[in-house]
C-alpha cells in the first residue's frame, strides 16, 4: 500500500462526506420535517469507511516509517476532533439550561467523562453512552480504531492481516445485523459492544479500498465527472432506503465501499451546485457535532411559546440553513483558529 501514489484532493469524497453530515442531521430532527431518511443512520458506517479510506492515504506511510508515532498521531485527531466536540457538549447543555434534563448528581457524575471526551456511565442500560451530545458515540469508535490504526499500521499493511481483520469483524457484524438492526449497534450502553464490530469493519474495508485506489491512481484510472453524481445520488438513495436488513447488509457490505472507490476517481464538477457540496464537506464534521445543540435550542424556544414543534417542514427548512450556517461560523472562528493555536504550543 502507498499513500503517496496519488496526492490529489478528493472534492468528491468531501461532497459525499458533506451530504451524509447534512442527511444525519436532518436524521436526528425528526420531530421538526419528519422523517425524511429512513435509513439515514447508516451515514456513521460511510463516514467509518471514509475515515479508514481517508487516513490511510494520509497517514500510513508516515506512521508505517516512522515520520510520525502513534502518539503524535493521535495528537493530531484529537487536536481535529476535541475543539468542536467541545463546543457541541457546551452548546447542548447551554439549549437546555432552563430545563436539564439530570439531576445536580447526575450531572456531577456525568459531566467529567463528557469532558474528558469519554463515554459517561449511566444507571439506565438504554442510556446513551454520550449522554449530552449523543451522536458523539462514533467520534468514541472513531478513536479508538484509530488508536489501534496507529499502533499497528505496519501489520495492517499486510494484506494478510488487513483482510484477516475485516473478515473477523464482518463476521462479527452480520451477526449483529441479523440479531438487531445496525442503528443500534454502539450509541447506548445496552448495544455498546456493538460499535467495535461497526467501526472496525467500515474503518479496515475503507483502508483496503485506498489499496485499490492507490493501485489504479498509478495506472492512471480516472472516471468521467458524470460519475460523481450518480455516486452522490446513489448514496442519498441508500439513506433515504426504508429501513431492513437487506438495505443495511447491501450498503455497509457492497455499495460504501464500491461509492468511496468510485468517488475518488471521479473529479466533482465544480460549477455553483458542486462548489457548495465541496464547502459542505468543509463543514461536515461541525454540522455533525453541532447540529443537535440547534435542534435542542429550538424545541426549548418552541416549548417555552407553547408551539408544537412538529409543524414541518415550516420549521424544518429554517433550521437546516441556520445549522449550516452556524457550523460555517464555528468552523472559521472557532475551530480553525483554535486548532492552530494549539499546533503552537
Amino acid at each position: 500500500m502507498s499513500s503517496a501514489t496519488d496526492k490529489r484532493l478528493f472534492h468528491t469524497l468531501d461532497a459525499a462526506r458533506g451530504i451524509a453530515a447534512l442527511v444525519v442531521a436532518i436524521h436526528h430532527g425528526v420531530r421538526f420535517h419528519g422523517q425524511l431518511f429512513d435509513s439515514g443512520f447508516l451515514a456513521v458506517d460511510f463516514f467509518f469507511g471514509l475515515s479508514g479510506f481517508v487516513l490511510a492515504h494520509a497517514y500510513a506511510d508516515r506512521l508505517t516509517s516512522g515520520a510520525i508515532s502513534p502518539r503524535g498521531f493521535m495528537r493530531a485527531r484529537l487536536v481535529r476532533l476535541y475543539p468542536l466536540y467541545l463546543l457541541g457538549l457546551i452548546g447542548v447543555l447551554l439549549a437546555l439550561a432552563p430545563d436539564l434534563p439530570w439531576s445536580p448528581v447526575a450531572l456531577l457524575g456525568k459531566l467529567p467523562f463528557a469532558l474528558a471526551m469519554l463515554p459517561s456511565p449511566s444507571l439506565d442500560a438504554h442510556g446513551f453512552i454520550y449522554s449530552f451530545n449523543f451522536p458523539a458515540w462514533s467520534i468514541f469508535f472513531e478513536l479508538l480504531v484509530n488508536l489501534f490504526f496507529a499502533i499497528f499500521c505496519r501489520q495492517l499493511r499486510d494484506p494478510r492481516v488487513r483482510w484477516a481483520v475485516i473478515i473477523g469483524s464482518g463476521a462479527i457484524l452480520a451477526i449483529q445485523l441479523a440479531a438487531f438492526r445496525i442503528d443500534q449497534g454502539g450509541p447506548t450502553w445496552d448495544v455498546f459492544a456493538a460499535g467495535f464490530a461497526r467501526v472496525s469493519f467500515s474503518f479496515f474495508l475503507g483502508m483496503q479500498v485506498y489499496e485499490w485506489h492507490a493501485r489504479r491512481a498509478a495506472r492512471g484510472a480516472r472516471l468521467h465527472k458524470g460519475w460523481s453524481v450518480v455516486g452522490l445520488a446513489v448514496l442519498v438513495a441508500c439513506l433515504v432506503a426504508p429501513v431492513t436488513a437487506d438495505v443495511e447488509i447491501v450498503s455497509i457490505f457492497l455499495v460504501f465501499p464500491v461509492l468511496i472507490l468510485a468517488l475518488a476517481e471521479a473529479e466533482l464538477p465544480m460549477g455553483m451546485f458542486g462548489g457548495a457540496l465541496q464547502q459542505l464537506g468543509l463543514l461536515s464534521y461541525a454540522l455533525y457535532m453541532l447540529h443537535l445543540a440547534f435542534q435542542s435550542a429550538l424545541s426549548e424556544l418552541l416549548l417555552h411559546l407553547g408551539i408544537p414543534d412538529n409543524r414541518y417542514p415550516l420549521l424544518g427548512i429554517p433550521l437546516v440553513g441556520a445549522m449550516i450556517a452556524a457550523s460555517w461560523a464555528a468552523d472559521r472562528w472557532f475551530d480553525r483558529p483554535l486548532r492552530r493555536k494549539i499546533q503552537t504550543l
